[in-house]
């Protein structure tokens, strides 16, 4: 059966060794142009350069910038801009070069920044837009309910950021599924943590199974379990240490593991 709408289920496991969760609270001035501007320093010092301007293609065309909520900060580019597909996707538009411009600069400065969140990229007119976001709500890591749970949140932001000019707006697993209805990840039934830094992937019976995404050479859980975790671990500094995949009746299973999986 296909996997219900929810999609996620919570670990009922404890840790056995509890760990403290990460300081992620928001600084008194997240939400001011002074915290925006020293986002912006932090990512021009990073990059060896004295402003934006010194950056090439679109990204030269920012403007200005703004906090536009707490750990969001939102970045304007001039009306000129262009979207040229240079051998991407036949589907990719402006949307996929702009929030890859957002994930370049959070790749930059995200490990310094625990409050920020959202990073998007605008043209002044509003009329091209992207972003990237670390979709997360700060659990604690010993708290393995909610822990899997975030990790879940995360993952589905990375396909949305991903797919969204494919498929439209992925917010449920149904949004997905009903776009690519023979890949595995369409037909996640429950993700949850039997221990620390661990997800367990579970996957229902569907018409990915001998499909194109399950084949000999790369069974449809051995790609599941290396694409979850390299989309996941970029938007949680890489808490995730193993992520396995199993099929429901449990004849089918992969690990993979940070160590083997770089972002």
């Amino acid at each position: 059966m296909p996997a219900s709408p929810a999609a996620v289920e919570s670990s009922q496991e404890s840790s056995p060794a509890a760990t403290p969760a990460p300081d992620i609270s928001q600084p008194e001035n997240a939400t001011t142009q002074e915290w925006a501007d020293s986002k912006v320093k932090m990512w021009t010092d990073n990059s060896g350069i004295k402003s934006v301007k010194g950056f090439l293609g679109s990204f030269a065309l920012i403007n200005s910038w703004e906090a536009t909520g707490p750990g969001e900060i939102t970045l304007y580019l001039d009306n000129s801009y262009k979207y040229v597909n240079q051998g991407g996707n036949a589907w990719d538009t402006s949307l996929d070069e702009l929030n890859g411009m957002a994930r370049v600069m959070y790749e930059s400065i995200g490990a310094e920044s625990p409050e920020l969140e959202t990073i998007k990229f605008q043209t002044e007119n509003g009329k091209h837009h992207g972003a990237f976001e670390r979709a997360r709500t700060g659990a604690d890591p010993s708290d393995l309910d909610a822990w899997a749970d975030e990790k879940y949140e995360q993952w589905i932001n990375a396909m949305n950021f991903t797919y969204e000019s494919l498929c439209g707006k992925i917010t449920e697993l149904p949004d997905y599924r009903k776009c690519i209805p023979t890949d595995p990840h369409a037909y996640i039934n429950s993700v949850t943590a039997p221990a620390e830094g661990e997800l367990l992937v579970t996957l229902s019976d569907g018409p990915w199974q001998n499909g194109t995404y399950d084949t000999q050479q790369i069974p449809g859980v051995s790609f599941v379990s290396s694409n979850m975790i390299i989309k996941i671990n970029p938007r949680s500094q890489g808490d995730i240490e193993k992520l396995t995949v199993v099929t429901q009746d449990g004849k089918e299973s992969n690990t993979a593991l940070k160590e083997n999986w770089s972002y």
